[in-house]
């Protein structure tokens, strides 16, 4: 009941501060949650039924017909007319985007952390911090003196940091698919996996400061400094996380606990899109709470795990609803530069990197496919952010989610090879589901 409560109270939030109206009558809301359980649970049987056979037969990362399958069901395909009203839905959208947040403030454990290998904050550092540059830079110079695009200073900057951060952003999606099919051991893997989700942290927090620094005022509010509005993004979540965890007993089922956090997420969510900052911020400060100070917070972490396919689909479904056509070449030109400066700066990254170390000078193939957090930055940057640049921009992350995400496992999987650390084929009795953060 608390958590049936708690969405319907974040439901108004949502649908108000993206429409700038008063709050949405009963039976908008009623619908909304209506097509709420209903997306979540056709993509929860897809995810575990159809779609992990497909990926462990072909070794690809799914998402292009997610995304097709959106674009279909939304406003710029009128054929259908399923989501014409994409404010009425952006609870979904908001509970599917803090869902990616929480879990990654979830991994920022103290006990883990102490046991990594040093050599993963190499990998976080660079291999985040050299793409987002280059891409920040690039862009910001093709939006302002390339000629492609009529847009304002603050349109070009505003876009292009929106790319730096997804550019800076990986996955671990496609290292998981392989332990699917084939039994891995050794270091780099792990490493791979824990620097990726690591990293992740890093990204959102700077996505935060996006929102800050180009903050379009809430409702009746003043125009207040980013530094203020940073201090409200990173309290407003711990304040949060304080309180429901109050409310955690930590012996609940699966179920109870998946239903506490679908309100506990819904709540965060529809303050932060109120505010009109960004819900992946919020929920991972907020995250970062739950698992260091409330009782069970590791089973929150393995419930939020667990159910981080489905959510997915979810995102992928309404990235594709919102995406608009944009102008063929200058998107062409923005996605080629942005496809080029990324593998680029993680190849330099890589180089770096494997100075003096142990490590591969060519880590960088195992590091580039984008994944869930991405895909949360784009849908929230798109919900709050208007303008050409910033819709060249969601074109241009779509469209290297697609291509990297198709050549992004058979990449690693050569990696993997050259490093001796695929030892067999699994059969489908004994197929891994996962691979264990290494305690190192």
């Amino acid at each position: 009941m608390t958590a049936v409560a708690l969405i319907w109270a974040a439901l108004p939030g949502v649908a108000y501060a993206a429409s700038g109206a008063g709050s949405p009558n009963a039976t908008g809301e009623l619908g909304t949650v209506v097509v709420l359980v209903v997306v979540i649970g056709v993509a929860y049987v897809l995810a575990h039924n159809v779609v992990e056979r497909l990926q462990r037969r072909f070794l690809v990362v799914s998402g292009a017909e997610y995304l097709l399958l959106g674009f279909l069901l939304g406003p710029a395909f009128p054929a259908i007319h399923a989501f014409d009203n994409i404010t009425g839905l952006l609870p979904i959208i908001a509970l599917a985007a803090g869902w990616v947040g929480l879990l990654r403030g979830t991994d920022f454990d103290f006990a883990r952390l102490q046991k990594l290998d040093p050599a993963t904050w190499r990998v976080v550092f660079l291999h985040h911090l050299l793409p987002g540059v280059a891409v920040g830079f690039g862009a910001y110079y093709f939006f302002t003196e390339g000629g492609w695009l009529e847009t304002s200073a603050r349109g070009a900057a505003l876009s292009a940091a929106a790319l730096a951060c997804f550019a800076a952003a990986d996955s671990t999606e496609p290292i998981d698919l392989l332990a699917r099919r084939y039994e891995i051991s050794g270091r780099l893997a792990s490493l791979l996996r824990n620097g990726t989700r690591l990293g992740d942290i890093a990204v959102i927090l700077a996505f935060g400061l996006i929102f800050c620094v180009f903050h379009e005022n809430a409702p009746q509010a003043q125009d207040y400094s980013p530094a203020l509005w940073a201090w409200v993004t990173v309290l407003l979540g711990a304040a949060l996380g304080f309180l429901f965890s109050l409310f955690l007993a930590g012996d609940e089922s699966d179920n109870s606990r998946f239903l506490a956090l679908v309100g506990i997420i819904a709540f965060a969510s529809g303050g932060a899109y109120f505010l009109e900052l960004s819900p992946l911020a919020v929920n991972l400060s907020m995250g970062f709470v739950l698992v260091n100070f409330a009782r069970g917070g590791q089973l929150l972490h393995t419930t939020l795990e667990s159910t981080e396919r489905p959510m997915a689909i979810v995102l992928l479904i309404f990235a594709g609803a919102l995406w608009q056509p944009t102008p063929l070449i200058p998107t062409l030109v923005a996605l080629a530069g942005f496809l080029s400066a990324r593998t680029g700066a993680k190849w330099v990254a890589s180089v770096i990197a494997g100075w003096g170390t142990s490590l591969r000078k060519d880590l960088f193939r195992g590091l580039l496919a984008h994944g869930d957090v991405t895909l949360a930055m784009a849908v929230s940057f798109r919900l709050v952010y208007q303008g050409e640049a910033a819709n060249v921009a969601y074109s241009v992350v779509l469209g290297s989610v697609i291509i990297n995400d198709l050549i992004a496992p058979r990449l690693l999987r050569g990696l993997l090879v050259d490093e001796g650390e695929i030892q067999r084929e699994l059969k489908d009795s004994d197929s891994q589901t996962s691979i264990e953060v290494s305690a190192r």
